[in-house]
This record gives C-alpha cells, structure tokens and sequence, in this order.
C-alpha cells in the first residue's frame, strides 16, 4: 500500500488490553462458528483415516510406527502404500484415539479448538506485522478468515486435520521468527526453526513458507536483506532435514504397493488431450477458486470428474484466468519493492496457491476448497485493505483505549464489514450441517456438483449401504436399490471408465435380484444376476493394477449363484494369486466345489483356509458339509464340535452336527443339540 506522511509516524504504545480483549473475541467467534460439528459423526474420509485406521487404533503405542511410515499405512489393506509423509495429524488422531476411542464428538471438538488456537495465533502475527498500523486491521483480517464459508471442509472434515496443524505451525514459526529479529533471543529462532518443521511433518504444502516468511520480514520489517537470507538459509537448512528423513521413511515402500493417485479417475486435467489443454483447465481452475473466495454460494466436497470441463488456450474460462493471474502477478511483482502491502497481500495468495494449481506440479486432485485454507488469508489481507482505502479509514495506530472507541473511530468501516461478516458466518452455519455424516454430505452435494460420477457413487453407496439396510419397509427397501442403480448409472453416463460406477452397480443389481427372489421373482431375480455379472465384469478391467479381493471374490459367488460354478473356481483362483491371504476367497472357492459335489476338493480348501486362519468357523462347518456329504459322519462331527468351540452359539454348525448325529444313530447327543438349539432360539 501506497504510504503517505503519517503512515511515517513513530510507532504508538500497543493497548495490550484491547489487543486480548480481541484475541478473546476471536477465540469464542472461532468456537462457536463450528460448535454444531462437535455432535457430527465421521465423513468422507474420516473412515479411513480414523475409524478403519489399524495403527490409529493403537494409541499412544502406534506412535514410533507412525513417525517411520506413510500416511497410507494402516489402512484397509497395508499392501496399499502412499508417497506422502504426514506424521504429525496422524499422531494426533492416535492420541485422540487413546483418549477418547472411535468418539467422533472428541475429534471434532478437538478439530474446532484447533482451528480457534490457530486463528488466534493469526490475530497475534498480524497484529505483530502491522504493529505500526490501526489495530483494527489485524482484527478485520482475522475475523473473515474465521468467518469464511470456504474454510468449512477443513474445519468440519477431521481428515483435513494436516491443514490446520500445517497452518498452525507455519504461522506460529513466523510469529516466533518476527519476534526474533524485534529482540534477538536464541529461544525464540530455535523454536521458530522447530515450529517450520512441524508443519512441513504436518503437510508439505508448508514448504511455500520458506518464500512466505522472508517476504514478510522485507515487507514488515527494516532488518538488512543480509538477516533476511540469513534465516532464509536456516529454514532451508530445516527444510532439507525434513526431505531428507521423508525420502528414507518413503524408499523402504516397494514400488509396487504405492497407490499411483495420478489418473483422471480423481484429476481430470490428466484427461486433457495435450500439454496446452492441461493448463488452460488450470487456469479456469484457479479463476474458479477466486470465484469462490469472492462468492462462496454454493460449495462441495469433490470437484473431479467431469464436473470441471476441459478447455482450450482459446476458451473464454481459461482466457479470463490467464489474464486474471497474469495481472495479479505482474502488479505483486513490479509493486513488492516498495514494499507495498496489497502487493504482498497477492503473492501470499499465489506462493500458498502454487504447489496445488496443477500449473508447476500435477497432483492427484483437480479442485479443493481445502487448497484454500492457506491462501484464503492473503484474500482476507487484500479485503481488508482494499475496504480501508474505499472508506479512507485511518491505518496509523490510533489512541483509542477501549473497544467500543475503536467502533465509534471507525464506525463507517466496520458497518462494511460486519455486512461481510453475517453473509460469511450465516453461509458457514448454513453449510456446517452438511458435514454431519456422509448421507447429509452427499445428499446435499450431488445436487451441487451433478456433473461429478464420484458425487453419484457416493451418493448411491449412501443408499445401498445405510439407507437401504435401515429401511423395515420390504416395499421401500426396492425403491431405495432401484435410486442406487439410478445413481450408479448416471456415473457411468458421465465418465464409462470408472471401475467403481460398475462394481456398485454389481452390488445394487444383486440385492436387487435377492430382493426378487425374496417375493418369488426367480426370472426377474436371474435377470439382475446377469446384470450384476455384467457390471462386475466390466470394472475388472478398469482396476489398476488389480481390483480389491471383494470384488473377485462377490464375482465368483454370482456365477455360483447362476450355476457358472467353473467360471467361479476360475475368478476366485484369480483372487488368490493377487491376495494369497484373502480367506474368503477360499470360502467361496469351497462353495463352488461343494455345490458341484467335489467335496474332496471342497475339503481341501478348507484346510488351505485353516492355515491362514486357524480359528476361520466357516471353514469347519464347510468341512463338515464336505465329510457329511461323503458320509464320513465322524470326521464331519470332529470339525464341527470344533467350530463349536471357537463359537458356541453358531446355529448353522449346530444344525448340522445334529444331523450328523443323528446319521450315526448317537441319539443323546443329536438331542443335546437341539436343546442347544432351541435356547439360542428363545
């Protein structure tokens, strides 16, 4: 910003008191804008990386596993690896979840008091670097960075936990290193050195900081360029650190088991014909983002496929995006030497920017309202600035001593700003019940983003997996499947090389076909069977580098069901060469044989089974089908009696020792049976 005499005014003594009152006031804004998510349950990916999360689940003991490993082990299947290390938010989880297990209520109270702390900490760097400014500056600034809808997806998600710490540490590195050269003290660098450590442990995207903080103490400060590359250094000294123990935690993965995230199935700029056309949709992107920063109105948890269209260099988004960015840039570069504040209100918002824009780096994901975290401050910053020169309110330090003289001092600013303020707080609370749980959020969402396939996945996985078993009504339960299949559908209409539109689609059409056979519809009930088959075998194909066991494993119980018992054995080998330890595969596999009458064979299975898992139930009633079809009685009530023993109250292992029983003539103990029987049934 543009200086004039009195901005060159000597610094005023700093109304300690008024500053706490309003860090205070920013804390409880902070808390209560988000204290409805403290009764939500987990969403999205909450699931995976908590609930389902094996190392998570341990506790305070999972920590030295967590602090070597990368953010993808300990979930579902530890086969599955990831190239990202973010030991630091999973730490936390851990600990939560020592605490407070499988509590999502303490997750996120625990997420809301950490975004409160973080905006507060916000409030205490701005206030440090315009120290020589009006107070009401930092405080406007924070208070629409708290206020902003866009913020919601991080607050509200406990995945997006890395965000928060990330921006934690990154802001209190810098406050810390601002400090430092005010009053040189060793404490405070080192701390600072540690804090910039920890965010980048929290998310790589920190790493923009290392441009962030020496562009702050020029534009902030009077300390010599000298100073300034001095620290420069040893943040990236601490930077170095950080790759180099995250290379020796990642090349421990073999290359095989990492998950390769880089598709157009998640970033549909990857399905942009040519170089050109990539960044062209990035740039329509980034025009997107400003959009929802200036126009939050409607906002969603997934903008991949095909929500976002491709474009061309020629295409009127990318041209206004291009034009758009390049001004921006321009301006910050040509005006940062005067150490203009607007100026570097734009290039806080385009370093925080850089690393997700898919213009310098391709990653995984088109769009995120939670690339925005960080940048959205240099929003703030610009907002505020740009309402101080339009209302010509006053930037240097006033004399002010109490809250309401700062209104009454700058009373027509504020009435702008509080007009901001509602529209931002009233579109948060409005959004915040969306995050409730995944019915609430996808529900919601498909109708924001109706040109997104996985919006329509989840969403039909949402009826078929929640609503659909909860509903009592036989009637209703049908129409809940056949909107599933509807939603499937439409995900195939939009994107056909989504393997997971086909295998839901298998899903939905055999409960449609057991529902049919339920009310005696055995032509409809084959009908569906063959579209589950279908569908099945039609995403197979889409997996990379394979599909996950269930799905070879539902395939093979389908052609079982239509009697395709050879294709079953066939599928289900298939498996078990990709997942050797996958025991249902072999359970399956036992099925067929035994509904062909290759009970040898089904038998065998079963023992493969048992050493994998020696106390597997299903395989010892299996065997006792296998024996009791071969009339070897006995064997058939060994391995029962010993199914029995690992589950006492297993009615179909009852029922069938007791005909095994009874097929040997042992009449006392047939008769035991069934008194066994006919308790668990009362």
């Amino acid at each position: 910003m543009k200086k004039n005499k009195t901005n060159l005014a000597p610094e005023l003594t700093t109304n300690n008191k008024l500053k706490n009152i309003m860090g205070i006031l920013i804390l409880l804004f902070s808390f209560a804008l988000y204290a409805q998510s403290i009764y939500f349950d987990y969403a999205l990916d909450d699931t995976n990386i908590v609930q389902d999360n094996n190392l998570v689940k341990k506790g305070f003991s999972a920590i030295p596993t967590l602090l070597t490993t990368d953010a993808l082990y300990g979930m579902n299947e530890e086969s599955v690896r990831a190239a990202g290390y973010r030991p630091i938010p999973m730490i936390m989880l851990a600990i939560e979840w020592q605490i407070a297990p499988n509590n999502p209520h303490f997750y996120h109270l625990f997420h809301i008091l950490v975004f409160a702390i973080a905006c507060w900490v916000l409030f205490l760097l701005l206030c440090t670097i315009f120290s020589k400014w009006n107070l009401i500056v930092p405080f406007v600034c924070t208070l629409l960075f708290v206020a902003h809808p866009v913020h919601t997806e991080v607050v509200d998600n406990i995945k997006s936990l890395d965000e928060l710490l990330s921006f934690l540490f990154s802001i209190l590195s810098m406050l810390l290193l601002f400090r430092f050269v005010e009053k040189k003290s060793t404490i405070r660098f080192v701390f600072a050195g540690l804090c910039f450590f920890l965010a980048l442990l929290s998310k790589e995207t920190a790493i923009t900081f290392l441009l962030i903080i020496p562009l702050s103490l020029f534009v902030f400060s009077n300390n010599p360029f000298k100073k300034i590359l001095t620290i420069a250094a040893a943040l990236i000294g601490v930077t170095l650190v950080f790759f180099l123990i995250r290379y020796e935690v990642l090349k421990a993965i073999p290359a095989d088991q990492v998950k390769d995230l880089l598709s157009p199935d998640f970033n549909s700029i990857l399905a942009a014909p040519d170089f050109a056309s990539q960044k062209a949709t990035a740039f329509y992107i980034l025009l997107r983002y400003a959009f929802l920063l200036i126009f939050p109105y409607q906002l969603a948890y997934d903008y991949s496929i095909a929500q976002i269209p491709i474009q061309q260099m020629t295409s009127p988004g990318a041209l206004m995006g291009i034009v758009f960015y390049f001004a921006m840039g321009i301006y910050a570069i040509i005006k940062i030497r005067k150490k203009d504040v607007i100026a570097f209100a734009i290039l806080f918002y385009l370093i925080t920017l850089a690393p997700v824009s898919n213009l310098f780096l391709t990653i995984p994901w088109t769009m995120g309202e939670r690339f925005l975290f960080m940048p959205s401050l240099g929003f703030c910053i610009l907002i505020t600035l740009l309402l101080i020169r339009i209302t010509k309110t006053e930037i240097i330090k006033s004399k002010f001593k109490t809250f309401s003289q700062l209104l009454k001092m700058n009373i027509g600013f504020m009435a702008i700003v509080l007009v901001f303020l509602g529209l931002y707080s009233f579109k948060t609370i409005e959004r915040n019940p969306d995050w409730k749980n995944n019915t609430t959020l996808f529900s919601h969402d498909v109708k924001v983003v109706p040109n997104n396939a996985f919006a329509h996945i989840n969403y039909g996985s949402v009826i078929m997996y929640t609503l659909c078993p909860a509903e009592k009504n036989i009637e209703q339960q049908k129409v809940l499947i056949e909107n599933a299949i509807l939603e499937f559908e439409k995900a195939v209409a939009i994107y056909p090389k989504l393997s997971d539109a086909y295998s839901n689609l298998g899903v939905a059409h055999t409960y449609m076909a057991d529902y049919k056979n339920s009310i005696g519809d055995v032509m409809g009930a084959a009908d569906n069977y063959n579209s589950a088959i279908k569908n099945y075998e039609a995403a197979i194909p889409l997996f990379h580098p394979t599909p996950p066991s269930y799905i070879y494993c539902d395939l093979g119980m389908l052609y079982c069901k239509t009697g395709q018992y050879d294709k079953a054995i066939s599928i289900l080998d298939s498996s078990l060469r990709h997942y050797p330890s996958y025991t249902d595969a072999y359970t399956k596999k036992c099925f067929a044989y035994l509904s062909q009458g290759r009970n040898e064979e089904a038998i065998a299975e079963c023992d493969k089974q048992l050493i994998i898992n020696p106390k597997e139930i299903t395989a010892y009633i299996n065997k006792g089908y296998g024996y009791s079809n071969l009339k070897q009685y006995e064997k058939a009530i060994e391995n029962l009696n010993i199914g029995l023993e690992i589950d006492p109250m297993n009615v179909e292992c009852l029922q069938l020792l007791q005909t095994a029983y009874q097929n040997i003539g042992d009449v006392m103990h047939a008769n035991q049976c069934i008194e066994r029987l006919n308790i668990l049934r009362n």
